[in-house]
């Protein structure tokens, strides 16, 4: 299978029949009508291969669902200075703990030496108690995802660090650090997952073989969804609610996650919304 035809079923998966409060399907003849009456729209059109092309036409026509894990949409529908309650719900739901985001932070990071790598990260907050989170979205999991998140955690306490040292200036001490989060979920997860495939939530626990208590400022949480998706939920809360908004395109999925939380039909509205308007969906992710 080419390369192309792997990513445009990666990030445009076939769908059966959606909920019908959802679903408006399109003719293909008006897809065309919408891309073609916009030269800015059309000249991107034409740069994509003709298995991307049609990937996006089928999903603007309602034959193909749309990954929402994917970065780009994720980054759409998630954005902070529009729907702050949305990501503050999802790590609420994570954490099991209510927050409340003060601020996105840039996503620029630390460069640790002259010659390292510039670290990017996919969204960066700041909570009202000075937390710090990282969330952060694969569509594949890496080889080893608890090397990258110690730097990325790393990162975050040295962020946090700096900004309290030059805000409090001699007032500073270390007892004002607080609490830093990397949340990582995971569309495919590596192979150490599948030793546990009936958890889809890994939670780190720093501890002394003394059995020293003492308070972790690194955290991380990571979240398999494709090992969530093979698990049975007879009833769902709000996080599998979430896991199930982020991991499926499922109808039946989607139907259970609108009947028990109408909060959702609002984001997944927005997801089919994009079909009517193919300028708004990014090109450029292909």
């Amino acid at each position: 299978m080419a390369y192309n035809q792997i990513l445009s079923d990666f990030i445009f998966t076939p769908v059966n029949t959606l909920p019908k409060e959802l679903m408006e399907p399109r003719l293909r003849s008006e897809v065309f009508e919408e891309i073609y009456k916009d030269s800015e729209t059309l000249n991107a059109f034409r740069r994509l291969s003709p298995e991307e092309q049609e990937a996006l036409i089928e999903f603007c026509m309602g034959n193909r669902g749309l990954k929402v894990s994917y970065d780009p949409f994720f980054q759409k529908l998630f954005n902070v200075d529009t729907h702050p309650e949305r990501l503050s719900r999802l790590i609420s739901a994570i954490l099991k703990q209510p927050v409340k985001i003060k601020r996105i932070l840039p996503r620029e990071g630390t460069r640790f030496s002259n010659n390292s790598s510039l670290m990017i990260m996919d969204v960066l907050v700041e909570l009202s108690d000075g937390s710090l989170i990282n969330v952060e979205i694969q569509k594949h999991g890496y080889y080893f995802p608890i090397q990258r998140s110690f730097c990325y955690g790393s990162d975050l306490l040295v962020r946090q660090y700096l900004q309290l040292r030059d805000s409090l200036g001699e007032k500073f001490t270390y007892n004002k650090m607080r609490p830093v989060f990397v949340i990582v979920l995971m569309d495919n997860s590596p192979k150490e997952f599948a030793q546990h495939p009936n958890t889809f939530l890994h939670r780190s626990h720093f501890s002394f073989d003394s059995e020293l208590e003492m308070e972790n400022l690194l955290n991380f949480i990571f979240v398999p969804l494709d090992i969530f998706r093979k698990m049975s939920h007879n009833e769902i809360g709000e996080l599998e609610a979430w896991l199930y908004f982020l991991g499926s395109d499922n109808p039946f999925h989607i139907e259970q996650v609108i009947r028990k939380f109408p909060f959702f039909k609002e984001l997944y509205q927005e997801i089919i919304d994009f079909r009517y308007h193919p300028k708004g969906v990014d090109w450029y992710v292909f």
